[in-house]
């Protein structure tokens, strides 16, 4: 019997970049469950009743994020619910005002509950989805709830949150950022960016709600900063006109102002296999997708396009 391949390996074989798939949810539940508990789909994890399987379900279709996470604490509650970015949690001993709170957010109402001021890391564990998520990911929580401090970190193992194949795969709450290809050994590093509020560059996919070539171009500029010793906070980015259908071998030039500096950064689009978790890999399965692929960034001189939008 060969042995197992791995999504995230062949992902990095065929260098298809992490960079330009930051989107993260807007609305996000977490639900406490034991992680020997959960399957796939979620509502179907045992011990759910049909009550809350169909509020969970119906929360997800209606396009809130529910991420059923490891019991922490001593708490004897049924469940604890925690919605973000409000950083509200509350404890729940009935099932009836469980299920009635998750189907109250969903349709737009907050539940009443206590804040908490910590920063959420959601890292995916997922083993029931995704072998990539339990190899990549269980190693990266591990590390991050050893060094970090509980009282500004609440660190915790999460249902599937996609990108499997950019495992490990974790968000940043209630920030809205999403990282990937996060490592054990870069821990340390991760906690003391976010310590200083900043985003940690290597793994950063790039910021929420951005289309992927700005998310992409802006990424690259930030990283070009970090490495010159230059202020980004300044940053400002003039983006072409983005193709609404894009097509292979098509490139995209930006222009990046940052302080006594303008940069030229060069995108271009790229059609690679996408096999999105190690099922779908087993299976000789996947499909093509176009991503947009950074090529250079340079200083000036700019094109003369470039000169005449700055």
């Amino acid at each position: 019997m060969s042995a197992h391949r791995f999504c995230r390996d062949v992902c990095l074989e065929r260098g298809e970049p992490l960079e330009g798939t930051g989107n993260t949810p807007t609305r996000l539940l977490m639900l406490a469950w034991p992680r020997g508990k959960w399957r796939t789909p979620r509502w179907e994890s045992i011990g759910m009743s049909p009550a809350l399987a169909g509020a969970v379900q119906d929360a997800m279709d209606a396009g809130v994020h529910v991420a059923l996470v490891d019991r922490t604490g001593d708490s004897d509650s049924l469940a604890q619910l925690h919605a973000l970015p409000e950083s509200i949690y509350a404890d729940f001993a009935d099932e009836t005002d469980l299920v009635e709170a998750i189907r109250a957010y969903t349709g737009g109402d907050l539940f009443q509950g206590a804040h908490d001021p910590r920063t959420t890391i959601l890292c995916c564990t997922d083993s029931r989805r995704d072998a990539c998520c339990a190899r990549y990911g269980f190693s990266t929580y591990k590390a991050l709830a050893a060094i970090s401090d509980p009282a500004r970190f609440h660190i915790v193992q999460a249902t599937h949150i996609g990108g499997c194949r950019f495992a490990a795969s974790l968000i940043v709450m209630p920030h809205r950022a999403r990282y990937g290809r996060m490592t054990a050994g870069q821990a340390a590093a991760f906690i003391d960016s976010l310590e200083r509020n900043e985003v940690f560059l290597p793994a950063y996919k790039g910021r929420a709600d951005l289309p992927e070539p700005l998310q992409v171009a802006e990424l690259a500029a930030l990283r070009w900063a970090a490495a010159h010793h230059c202020n980004s906070g300044e940053l400002k980015l003039i983006m072409p006109d983005l193709p609404d259908d894009p097509e292979e071998g098509q490139e995209l030039a930006f222009a990046a102002r940052l302080p006594g500096r303008t940069l030229e950064i060069r995108l271009r689009a790229e059609t690679f296999h996408v096999q999105g978790n190690c099922g779908i890999l087993a299976r000789d399965g996947g499909e093509p997708m176009l991503r947009w692929c950074l090529q250079g960034v340079a200083e000036a001189p700019l094109s003369n396009q470039l000169q005449k939008d700055i």
